[in-house]
């Protein structure tokens, strides 16, 4: 059930960026500006702050967090560090000091859109427009409104869906602003400021004593999420049969997810992060 639903989380999470691509490559587009680094405050069941470090146009990034969570009367501090290129994505434990490794899912995706004729791209971006507003959406109680809102100066999309809202620069990808309130927990991640001068380099430097080792589960997750996507939006007839394609459902009375679920659904969500950019 978790994949499936991830499955469609992911093809939901591209309709923005495809619906927007017009002839060019999505994934070609660049950030407004060529460097930056974004202040984030974060409240709710998470207390803490992100810094975000974009070099050359967001091909490069470095995200430093720090956050405390309550739950059941405990806290537990996290301070993690990911980097990620146009070839691989780091992720630093620095309370553990562990680290992984793992290609870039956005490698895959742009990888199997390129491997499409012309005639299936333009299926693709033709399909991702209607989807927008089709029934798919509908079962995910999911919706895309292009310039609803302005966060610091710049234009932002509004994506609802799931318990969230997140407001992402419009056709950047860059979100500014999110809040998700899911299972009574409420998490919110807004962006305070923006900086357009250069990041200092030791940022994007790996922290010293901590070896990544490769993440065979996330690698093989962004793969085959990435050929499913594909696959699936190539497809002509793909939104003309909406039955088959109905995101898993979930009675009121559902059980929550297991520990074990719990932990493959955090899998799964870390091998989400760079198919759809930042």
């Amino acid at each position: 059930m978790i994949r499936r639903l991830l499955f469609f989380l992911g093809i939901v999470l591209l309709v923005p960026v495809l619906a927007s691509a017009g002839s060019e490559t999505p994934w070609e587009k660049k950030l407004p500006f060529k460097k930056a680094t974004i202040q984030y405050a974060l409240s709710g069941i998470e207390k803490g702050s992100e810094t975000l470090y974009i070099r050359d146009y967001g091909r490069e990034t470095a995200k430093y967090r720090k956050a405390t969570m309550t739950m059941m009367g405990m806290t537990n501090a996290s301070e993690t560090i990911e980097f990620m290129d146009a070839d691989w994505l780091y992720e630093f434990d620095m309370v553990e000091k562990t680290g992984t490794k793992s290609v870039n899912p956005q490698k895959y995706m742009i990888e199997e859109f390129n491997k499409l004729t012309k005639e299936e791209k333009e299926q693709v971006i033709k399909n991702s427009e209607e989807m927008a507003t089709g029934p798919m959406m509908g079962a995910l109680n999911a919706k895309v409104e292009k310039n609803a809102k302005k966060i610091l100066g710049y234009d932002c999309d509004k994506m609802t869906m799931m318990g969230s809202t997140i407001y992402t620069m419009h056709d950047a990808g860059i979100a500014l602003l999110t809040e998700s309130n899911m299972m009574g927990m409420q998490i919110k991640i807004e962006a305070t400021s923006i900086d357009k001068g250069a990041p200092p380099k030791e940022y994007f430097k790996h922290p010293e004593g901590i070896t990544p080792v490769m993440d065979p589960e996330a690698d093989a997750m962004a793969r085959s999420m990435a050929k499913q996507t594909m696959d699936m939006l190539k497809d002509p007839e793909a939104l003309k049969n909406p039955q088959t394609n109905q995101p898993p459902q979930q009675s009121p009375n559902q059980p929550q997810l297991s520990p074990e679920e719990q932990q493959q659904m955090e899998k799964a969500m870390e091998a989400l992060k760079g198919i759809f950019g930042n």
